[in-house]
């Protein structure tokens, strides 16, 4: 059971809390992540997250803490409301008018997020259509990792994961330099559908890939790709680099982040993860995709041809009691694909050609993308396991429409919907 406190502030205090923790506006008006709330309305705050809740007319508020959660009055130069309040007034008054598109940039816990939704937010309270293309594939909060969603931020949100999205790219991987091409692919695809959906701002949310250089260029490419009107960046020392690399082409703006957050852990954010998976393949059914009638993108071993015992026998050395162990062979290109449902002990080799085993039971847990017709994502999909007698491979997914094609991601899931390793790119 939480505990209830009420606080009694007047106008410009700022209140920081820490959640997880629910506010209840009993009398006055407060900003929160640029949304205004008045009396009679309230505003839950997560256990991973904490805001600075500006007060603008003298407040009652009532606050609900939860377990860890606190409550407590920000110091002068602790909270960066006003300073966020000034960047995202300068940004309107650029903006106004005129399509704008604005990219947010810099590491984990710097506020890059709660930037984005605080620049949404505020396009929305001065009625302006605005549309965030969320970016950070591995802790991406308005479908699951592993993807890129655009969403509409129609009514005041705190975060992310309070809205559905309207779009989506599967990527595949949780970290862009595994899928370096695919990540900024799918950013300017659905900022370019953002436009085509008549919308007036669009705000980018990027991942926190910026500690080395390949990260820095990254983010340039994806500068370079998008045309943003204006960059955001929640760090000095990067945003001092892109300043020197494109402030002649595009305007940089630096975002400072508060001086006190609530910082996620490794296990934290691995956990946020694992509760997107959750939230989506809950609403998932059992489908059987049948090989024959779908595209295959990254599962060349099962789109290669098809292998007989004898085939197989002839090029490569196997020993008999290795070779029943073999439930589909295939070659594609240079490579053999060898699937098993036991483990071969026995080095297998060939002069020529590379050799790829698998067994069945590593593909159980790994995450596709579902295509529909023209090549558009659909769904993602969990895969079950494969039916290699029926030629079928079985998924959990909530899609209930047409599967056209697959596209094998890099992660696997365990039982719980936790991360428990990734899957080679050439693994199939």
């Amino acid at each position: 059971m939480g505990s209830v406190t009420e606080v009694e502030l007047s106008e410009d205090r700022i209140l920081r809390v820490i959640g997880p923790a629910k506010i209840d506006v009993v009398t006055g008006r407060v900003l929160a992540v640029g949304s205004k709330f008045s009396a009679g309305s309230s505003l839950v705050v997560h256990k991973f997250r904490s805001y600075g809740i500006k007060i603008l007319t003298h407040s009652k508020l009532k606050i609900t803490l939860g377990e860890g959660a606190r409550v407590e009055e920000a110091r002068s130069g602790e909270e960066v409301v006003d300073e966020w309040l000034r960047i995202v007034e300068y940004i309107l008054k650029k903006c106004l008018g005129k399509l704008c598109k604005v990219l947010i940039v810099g590491p984990p816990e710097s506020g890059k997020s709660t930037f984005t939704v605080f620049l949404a937010n505020y396009f929305r309270e001065v009625g302006v259509r605005v549309g965030v293309v969320d970016g950070d594939i591995g802790q991406e909060d308005v479908l699951i990792p592993t993807t890129v969603a655009l969403t509409e931020v129609s009514k005041p949100v705190l975060w992310l994961r309070e809205l559905e999205p309207l779009i989506f790219r599967f990527v595949g991987c949780i970290s862009p330099q595994y899928c370096y091409s695919e990540s900024i692919l799918a950013i300017r695809e659905l900022v370019d559908e953002a436009i085509e959906l008549g919308f007036k701002a669009i705000v980018v949310n990027t991942d926190g890939w910026v500690g080395t250089t390949s990260g820095i260029e990254h983010k340039l490419t994806i500068i370079r790709w998008v045309k943003p009107d204006l960059v955001v960046v929640t760090d000095r020392e990067v945003f001092n680099y892109l300043s020197r690399c494109v402030s002649n082409l595009v305007e940089v703006i630096y975002a400072p982040k508060p001086a006190v957050v609530r910082e996620r852990s490794r296990d934290e954010r691995r956990e946020l993860r694992a509760q997107a998976y959750r939230r989506y393949f809950s609403r998932g059914k059992v489908r059987r995709v049948k090989l024959s009638e779908v595209g295959l993108l990254n599962i060349r071993a099962l789109a290669g041809r098809v292998l007989t015992l004898d085939e197989l026998k002839e090029l490569l050395k196997i020993p008999d009691s290795d070779l029943n162990k073999i439930v589909f062979s295939s070659r594609f290109g240079d490579t053999i694909f060898i699937i098993t449902e036991e483990f071969i002990d026995t080095a297998v080799s060939h002069d020529e050609r590379k050799i790829v085993a698998i067994n069945l039971r590593d593909l159980r847990g790994a995450i596709v993308g579902l295509m529909g017709e023209r090549l558009s994502d659909v769904g993602i999909g969990l895969i079950l396991g494969v039916d290699l007698n029926s030629q079928e491979v079985i998924t959990l997914t909530p899609w209930d429409g047409p599967i056209r094609g697959l596209v094998l991601g890099r992660v696997k899931l365990g039982e719980d919907f936790e991360e428990v390793g990734g899957m080679s790119k050439c693994i199939l």
